[in-house]
């Protein structure tokens, strides 16, 4: 999920993220942030602590080489549906 909201830099150069950016980030006052600067964008993102990442919940199980098999037959069945449409 993605949500752009339009905000001002302040004189001392401040950017206040409005709720609905903190809340979806998981940004919350205190969280050390790693700040990105490329040409025209400023990219903010949450650097989490090892209990945050402990809590996370486990999204894959395996090898990087199963995951990637698993990948590469899921492209294929993709590709076949798309083919057969």
């Amino acid at each position: 999920m993605t949500i752009h909201d339009k905000t001002k830099m302040g004189n001392r150069g401040e950017i206040v993220a409005k709720k609905s950016l903190r809340e979806i980030s998981g940004i919350k006052p205190g969280d050390n942030v790693l700040i990105e600067a490329v040409l025209g964008e400023i990219i903010i993102r949450k650097i989490y602590t090892v209990n945050e990442l402990l809590e996370m919940p486990i999204i894959a199980e395996g090898t990087a080489e199963s995951m990637e098999k698993d990948i590469n037959n899921e492209q294929k069945k993709q590709e076949e549906m798309s083919l057969s449409e």
